[in-house]
């Protein structure tokens, strides 16, 4: 596109399908993308559906593995105590 073309906007990004089936949302907008069709409407709805999905799905494995982490830490300081109260007790 043409820079008096350009299309002002605050942000963007851009969802595509891979040869593969996967969907991507890319935000490197000097990448050249090689299009096979012009996408119908199901495709944008279930890309942006694909896209939203991955992203909550790694949201909440962050969570998880900041509870882990979390869990872990209170086990060790537990076993540590325990140890301190049996050291204690001979």
């Amino acid at each position: 596109m043409p820079a008096e073309d350009a299309l002002a906007v605050r942000t963007a990004f851009l969802i595509v399908q891979h040869s593969n089936g996967e969907w991507e949302a890319l935000t490197d907008h000097a990448k050249p993308v090689t299009v096979e069709h012009t996408a119908t409407v199901i495709e944008m709805k279930f890309g942006a559906g694909e896209v939203v999905s991955d992203i909550e799905a790694s949201k909440q494995a962050a969570i998880t593995a900041h509870q882990l982490m979390a869990m872990t830490a209170q086990m060790q300081q537990a076993a540590q105590n325990q140890s301190l109260a049996d050291q204690l007790k001979l």
